[in-house]
C-alpha cells in the first residue's frame, strides 16, 4: 500500500464521504487485519480487535471533539485508525483510550505548562468605502450600513449579506473584509448571490454591487468561493467572475482566476512556498499571464511555485484542502513547519525552533476546537517536544 493514497482513503472514510468502492476497500482491510504482515505482534492484534468490537461511541468522552465519529460504529473507525498506524509510523489521531473496564483514561503526555484556547469569537473587520470600520462580532443582527443602493446586513448565523435593492446603475464602491489570526472564519454573500468563506489571516476586497458585465474581487490568504452563474439577459452571455490573488511568487504579479460558476478554494498565504487553487466543481483558468494559464477540472489543483511555474496536481485530497471550512485540521504527510504555520494562524501564536527543524512528516485529523496543547500532545507522542510560554511556542 502507498502511504499517502491510503491515508487519503482513510480520511475520506472517516469523514463519511467514501464511494462504494472506497468503503469496500477499507472494509476489506478490516476483514484481513489478522493476515496483515505489517502487524508484528499477534497478541497486540488480538487485543486491538477485541477493543474494536467492545467499544462504542457512547463510551467515549464527547467533551473532546475529535475525528467525526457520527453515523459510524466505533469498531470501523478504530479499524481504519489501526490500518493507518500499520502503514505509517507518523500517522496520528486525536483519540481517547479506554481500559478493559470501559472507563475513560487520558492519552499520556508531558505537561505543556501554559495553554492557548481555540478562537471563541469572530474578530473579522469590515472596512467600508469611506474608510470606516465595523467590528463584526460586536455588531448586532440586522442592517449594518447602506452604500448606494446596497444594504449590508448581518444575518442570524453571523454571515454578512449584500443586497442591491435597485436595478439602476450605481457608483462602484469597494469594501474589504479582513479576518485576522486567532479568529473564526467568516462567510459573506456578495451582491450577485455568490457565497464566500474567508479563512483566518486572510482578506477579500470586493464591490458592493458588481459592474454590468464583469465581477472582480481581490484576495489575500485563503478563501473558498461558491460562485453562481450570471448571464447578461439581452445577450444570453455569462458574466465572468475573476479572482485576483495577491502573490509574492513568480514575478510578483497577482494570480488571476477566471470562472463562470463554480466551487473552488484559493490558498495564497505569503508564508507558504506555493499558491494553490483547488477546484471542487465547475471549470477554472489559473495563471499570472495569459500564455502561462492552465485550466483545471474538479478534483484537480493548480500550483504556482517560487519560480513562477504553474503545475497541475491531479491527485488531490479535497477533504484536506477544505478541512478549515468545517473546523478541522487535516494533515496529509505534512512537515512540522507546515503544520506549525497552520497552528500559528489559527491560534494567533508565534512559533520558534530551538534547534534544527525536525525531519518528520505527520498525517492525521484533529478538531480545531481543541486547545493548542491537545494538538501538540499528539505530536509529542511521535517524539516532538514543545514549550508554551504565553502565546509563544518553541519546538524543542
Amino acid at each position: 500500500m502507498k502511504n499517502n493514497k491510503d491515508i487519503r482513503l482513510l480520511s475520506k472514510y472517516l469523514y463519511d464521504k467514501p464511494t462504494f468502492v472506497e468503503k469496500a476497500k477499507v472494509d476489506k482491510w478490516y476483514e484481513g487485519m489478522d493476515e496483515d504482515k505489517a502487524v508484528a505482534d499477534p497478541n497486540e492484534l488480538l487485543h486491538i480487535k477485541e477493543r474494536l468490537y467492545l467499544r462504542t461511541w457512547n463510551k467515549l468522552n464527547s467533551s473532546v471533539k475529535v475525528i467525526p465519529f457520527y453515523k459510524k460504529s466505533l469498531f470501523r473507525i478504530s479499524a481504519a485508525a489501526f490500518v493507518a498506524v500499520c502503514i505509517t509510523s507518523a500517522f496520528f489521531l486525536l483519540l481517547k483510550k479506554s481500559n478493559s473496564s470501559g472507563s475513560i483514561v487520558e492519552v499520556n503526555s508531558m505537561p505543556l505548562g501554559h495553554d492557548v484556547a481555540a478562537p471563541a469569537i469572530n474578530k473579522a473587520v469590515l472596512t467600508l468605502a469611506d474608510g470606516s470600520t465595523i467590528i463584526l462580532d460586536s455588531a448586532g443582527i440586522g442592517s449594518l450600513a447602506k452604500q448606494g443602493n446596497t444594504i449590508i446586513s448581518k444575518v442570524d448565523n453571523g454571515k454578512i449579506s449584500y443586497k442591491n435593492n435597485s436595478s439602476e446603475a450605481a457608483k462602484i464602491q469597494f469594501n474589504t473584509l479582513t479576518v485576522p489570526k486567532g479568529s473564526k472564519p467568516m462567510q459573506i454573500v456578495l451582491s450577485d448571490g455568490s457565497k464566500v468563506w474567508v479563512n483566518v489571516g486572510s482578506s477579500i476586497t470586493y464591490p458592493t454591487v458588481f459592474a454590468y458585465n464583469e465581477r472582480k474581487v481581490k484576495i489575500t490568504g485563503e478563501v473558498y468561493f461558491e460562485v453562481i452563474h450570471l448571464s447578461l439577459k439581452e445577450e444570453d452571455k455569462r458574466v465572468p467572475f475573476i479572482v485576483s490573488a495577491v502573490s509574492h511568487l513568480g514575478d510578483g504579479n497577482d494570480v488571476g482566476i477566471q470562472v463562470l460558476g463554480t466551487h473552488f478554494n484559493v490558498n495564497a498565504y505569503n508564508d507558504e512556498n506555493s499558491l494553490k487553487v483547488t477546484l471542487l466543481k465547475g471549470s477554472v483558468k489559473v495563471g499570472q499571464h495569459e500564455e502561462k494559464s492552465i485550466y483545471i477540472k474538479p478534483g484537480q489543483q493548480a500550483e504556482l511555485n517560487l519560480k513562477g511555474q504553474i503545475g497541475l496536481n491531479t491527485d488531490v485530497d479535497t477533504d484536506e484542502v477544505m478541512a478549515w471550512k468545517t473546523n478541522w485540521f487535516n494533515f496529509s504527510s505534512l512537515t512540522v513547519p507546515e503544520i506549525m504555520r497552520q497552528i500559528e494562524r489559527w491560534y494567533d501564536v508565534s512559533v520558534g525552533y530551538e534547534n534544527k527543524v525536525p525531519d518528520k512528516h505527520f498525517s492525521g485529523i484533529v478538531s480545531r476546537s481543541n486547545n493548542v496543547s491537545e494538538v501538540l500532545k499528539i505530536m509529542e507522542q511521535a517524539g516532538i517536544k514543545f514549550k508554551i510560554e504565553g502565546r509563544n511556542i518553541t519546538v524543542m
